[in-house]
């Protein structure tokens, strides 16, 4: 059941984002090239770029929100272990659903504003309650992505939520962990073998720089 919600809500999630930051690209580089080649201007253009820039921000907050890259201060779970972690991971998504739900509803008691409905756009033309939508749908889906991934932590064991930190942040910047360990080379044990064998002027009974004794 859980998984079939994630599936479909994904696609959505993906189609909303995607589809309003294309359609906002496609527009852009359609008006300059119209104004280039023809001189005609599309002077409606910009506006509803920026309004699809918008739509498409708030939706790619659920798409971020899925996979978990909201800035977060995650020091604790990231410190602790089993069913302590577990409760600040839940403890995380219910702060989130609260904050998420607040503004959705207020997001929709905005649209409903007589402001909303009797101001239109200077270009386009639209009524404001329009360009609203862009934050009330986008947050109502915030809200059920929130959802379902706290109901996913609660299902998951606290033992599968546990992860190595380090990995993950060396995964962050494209690095392997393995590559974090120090290796002994082939000037390292030179170097040492070389003090060992009274190479180094600082050792006792060892030979000075001309090979006499000290």
């Amino acid at each position: 059941m859980m998984k079939t919600i994630d599936k479909y809500l994904s696609r959505l999630e993906n189609f909303l984002a995607g589809g309003c930051l294309i359609a906002a690209t496609a527009l852009a580089v359609f008006a300059v090239l119209l104004r280039n080649i023809t001189g005609d201007v599309l002077f409606w253009s910009e506006e509803a770029v920026i309004y699809l820039i918008i739509f498409s921000t708030f939706f790619g907050a659920v798409v971020t929100l899925r996979h978990n890259e909201h800035v977060a201060v995650d020091i604790m779970p990231a410190l602790l272990k089993g069913k302590a972690k577990k409760f600040f991971v839940v403890l995380g998504g219910l702060a989130t659903l609260v904050y998420a739900g607040f503004i959705a509803y207020l997001s929709w008691a905005l649209i409903t504003e007589p402001f909303s409905r009797t101001t239109i756009t200077p270009a386009l033309k639209l009524p404001l309650w329009v360009v609203e939508l862009s934050l009330a749908v986008g947050m109502t889906l915030f809200f059920i992505r929130a959802v379902e991934m706290t109901i996913r932590a609660l299902r998951t064991p606290a033992t599968e939520l546990d992860k190595d930190v380090l990995a993950e942040e060396a995964a962050a910047v494209g690095i392997d962990v393995e590559d974090l360990a120090i290796v002994d080379d082939g000037s390292d044990r030179a170097d040492r073998a070389h003090g060992d064998n009274g190479g180094d002027r600082l050792g006792d009974g060892g030979t000075d720089e001309k090979g006499g004794d000290r």
